[in-house]
């Protein structure tokens, strides 16, 4: 398999990176970017497009003077298999060197141990790439702490002893560079760099569903804390004192709905119009707007974001009540300066996978090495 990783130097990787978020783009703009001259560009960047790293576009018009050919990164030069590990199973993609998914695959199975997460692995890789050039590297999303070692800490949503080393395991099963990191950490990279957040320094994620995470990004860089354990926000208290997660987790929210119905509230039912019925379930859902808009808040007033994205199987639970949430970022965000814009976006498995090979992909690419 695959395993060749492009050795860039600083400089080299800046504007290789440059390309890979904001291309096409022109010599031009690129050098006004990076604050690099006509010249540097093309020193730069002739070695990546004869590597096959870049690629030049059809000519831009000009009035004068030759055509600008602009740079575009070469998605079809790598793949990468992004694996995310849940507790209800394994939800895998394929993706090109941008992120586009090219393919999907799944394994169902409650709690999977380490060695069962190993085995079901080299199925869903072959599974994948029926069709399409082997896999560069692997990238592996978990609701844990994950030291930079790739060392798993913590994974109590799946039931885990501590520590395990899963990266060795998938590493030999595989034949494949295995990155991994908090599920969360993993999503935020790939919103920031192909996502929501592309064109943005400072960016936080929010996410709601079976647990109530944080992902951050400062100064251009994914803030993982201590053992990736950045982001832990479900205790913060919100609502009168009440915790986060006890407003928004999931099971917690579904068992409340049922309370406010009274009666078992059948499995994809649209929470959002038995509110318009429900009076207590209606109280339930501003509860979670609330919620959400006082942790984005928080996050807002601590780290003066660019931009928040909420996203997450609680979501949906948003609409209708967007802008609820984004009065309280206003109110709560630091003044004199622009409040962030708030995005709520629904995602699914593959978008959760995609997070994992965007760190495969931050990895090959060399960043963080």
């Amino acid at each position: 398999m695959p395993t060749r990783r492009w050795s860039l130097d600083p400089t080299s990787l800046r504007v290789a990176l440059t390309v890979l978020r904001h291309g096409p783009i022109s010599r031009a703009d690129l050098g006004r970017m990076l604050d690099l001259s006509s010249a540097s560009v093309t020193r730069l960047t002739k070695p990546m497009v004869s590597a096959g790293l870049l690629l030049e576009g059809a000519p831009l018009g000009r009035s004068t003077g030759r055509p600008a050919l602009p740079l575009d990164i070469a998605a079809e030069s790598a793949t990468f298999v992004g694996l995310k590990v849940s507790h209800e199973g394994l939800h895998a993609v394929l993706t090109d060197l941008r992120g586009t998914i090219l393919a999907t695959a799944s394994c169902d199975g409650d709690r999977l141990s380490p060695a069962r997460v190993a085995g079901a692995v080299h199925a869903l890789v072959d599974e994948l790439t029926e069709g399409w050039r082997a896999p560069d590297a692997l990238g592996v999303s978990l609701g844990a702490t994950v030291d930079r070692d790739g060392l798993v800490r913590g994974a109590t949503f799946l039931g885990w002893p501590a520590p395990v080393d899963l990266a060795a395991l998938l590493e030999a099963e595989t034949g494949l560079r295995t990155t991994i990191d908090n599920d969360v950490n993993a999503f935020t990279v790939a919103e920031h760099w192909f996502g929501v957040g592309r064109d943005t320094q400072e960016f936080a994620v929010l996410t709601i569903g079976a647990g109530v995470g944080l992902g951050l990004v400062c100064r251009d860089e994914v803030v993982r804390g201590r053992a990736g354990a950045v982001g832990m926000v479900g205790p913060l208290k919100v609502l009168d004192g009440r915790r986060a997660e006890e407003v928004l987790n999931r099971d917690r929210f579904l068992a409340a709905v049922d309370e406010a119905v009274g009666a078992s509230v059948e499995p994809g039912t649209d929470i959002v119009a038995l509110g318009t019925e429900v009076p207590g379930v209606a109280a339930l859902l501003d509860d979670v707007a609330n919620a959400v808009g006082e942790l984005a808040g928080t996050v807002s007033a601590i780290t003066a974001p660019e931009r928040i994205l909420v996203a997450g199987e609680g979501a949906p639970l948003l609409a209708g009540r967007e802008d609820r949430v984004r009065a309280l970022v206003g109110r709560m965000s630091p003044d004199h300066i622009p409040a962030p814009t708030v995005v709520v976006e629904v995602v699914g498995d593959a978008e959760w996978a995609r997070g994992a090979a965007a760190l495969a992909i931050r990895a090959h690419m060399g960043v963080g090495d």
